[in-house]
């Protein structure tokens, strides 16, 4: 019992945070909005999820879902209300390896998903950090390290499976609910709370990368000689660029990173250029 809440339903006991508890100040906020949610529940299956959809009904709280990572929009909290966070479910299994189809929990990090999936010999292109959440991913888009051969993570998704408003679980895919499973990868917000993912993962082994730290030029030669580069560069290798001040001037920090078998490319983007491979 809550004065703020009143008697929690007994299937969230224990995973409801308060701001008595002493876990609420790590879970209050994402990693670019500090917020003041009445509560966070840690759900740990799609019926706990369910529950916490049907007591924010009930008490009429807004609602806000975070799957665990960064949540850059801000819409991961809020104030005054219930914030439903997925970080506790972030189990990675492996499906079926012949068909490379593998099981991901919205809560789950990528880097503990690369580092599941490394012994099997596969990866899924994701996000540009180990601590981007899943869930936020899996149905925003997925421009990874990997895009320009594997493209982005929402063309892999085969299945989501996804608690709807009504506390209903489903699991969409391309016979049962393609409808649904197109919303859900991309096409829109609201539809429900993705709790798991089915993921076609692509067949890796080891990956290269260098940082390449090169003056930009003010009239953007620098950036146009990468992007010819990158123009006739193969399909395996793919890079990111930040522009970030340095002195007087603008450094570009360009990290390729490609399979092993892929070439390297034939020009760097400037004369004016230090490399370290890692």
């Amino acid at each position: 019992m809550t004065s703020t809440l009143g008697t929690l339903p007994a299937a969230l006991a224990g995973k409801v945070v308060t701001p008595d508890d002493r876990r609420y100040r790590s879970l209050r906020s994402t990693y670019t909005t500090v917020g003041s949610p009445a509560a966070v529940v840690r759900p740990e299956s799609a019926g706990e999820v369910a529950a916490a959809l049907r007591f924010a009904r009930e008490t009429g709280l807004r609602i806000a879902v975070r799957s665990g990572g960064h949540g850059l929009s801000g819409s991961g909290t809020n104030d005054g209300g219930l914030v439903i966070d997925l970080g506790a479910m972030h189990r990675v299994e492996v499906v079926d390896r012949a068909s490379r189809l593998v099981r991901v929990e919205a809560g789950a990090r990528w880097a503990p998903v690369a580092q599941a999936l490394a012994p099997h010999g596969l990866a899924i292109s994701s996000g540009d950090h180990g601590n981007v959440g899943v869930g936020g991913i899996a149905t925003g888009g997925g421009v990874g390290w990997l895009v320009r051969s594997y493209g982005l993570t929402i063309d892999h998704v085969r299945t989501v499976e996804v608690v709807l408003p009504d506390g209903t679980f489903v699991r969409a895919d391309a016979e049962s609910e393609p409808e649904l499973l197109w919303v859900m990868r991309g096409a829109g917000a609201g539809a429900g709370i993705a709790v798991a993912f089915e993921i076609e993962a692509m067949e890796l082994s080891d990956v290269g990368y260098v940082q390449l730290a090169a003056a930009v030029d003010p009239a953007g030669d620098t950036l146009r000689r990468w992007a010819e580069v990158m123009r006739e560069a193969p399909r395996e290798l793919s890079t990111a660029v930040m522009l970030a001040p340095r002195g007087a001037g603008t450094t570009a920090f360009i990290t390729p990173s490609s399979p092993p078998k892929a070439p390297p490319p034939s020009a760097t983007p400037s004369n004016r250029c230090s490399a370290s491979a890692t």
